[in-house]
């Protein structure tokens, strides 16, 4: 004999997609540079949540011509508040016209990529009013 309570059979596990506990945080990174000369500078990576596999960062949407170079591996599996730099996007922008340019960083865990703006403004003078 065969009972049935509760109606319907439990859902498979989905183990392909997943909501992502952990989140790129966008603190408002920026830099405001002159016009027509090379810069070299960074932007940090920072994470609220937790994660259990490696997190790969990168950056993407960049001026023509700027390179970038990561001095540290994929961020491993592990947690963070947001408020600390866990890894960092070294940049070498080359000399740029007037205009504010809005490249972004991204980090994947493999399943799930996110993104976060960073400003690059190009001016007259060095800093950002």
């Amino acid at each position: 004999m065969l009972v049935l309570i509760g109606g319907q059979p439990a859902a498979a596990a989905d183990t392909t997609t997943s909501a992502a506990s952990w989140r790129l945080t966008d603190i408002g990174q920026r830099i405001c540079i002159p016009a027509g000369q090379s810069w070299w500078t960074y932007f940090w990576i920072t994470i609220d949540g937790e994660w259990s596999t490696p997190i790969e960062v990168g950056a993407r949407n960049l001026p023509t011509g700027t390179t970038t170079s990561l001095p540290h591996p994929p961020i491993p599996p592990g947690s963070s508040d947001g408020h600390n730099a866990l890894n960092l996007i070294a940049m070498t922008l080359p000399p740029l016209p007037f205009g504010v340019y809005r490249p972004e960083l991204t980090a994947s865990d493999g399943v799930e990529t996110q993104s976060v703006p960073v400003t690059i403004q190009v001016q007259e003078t060095w800093g950002c009013a």
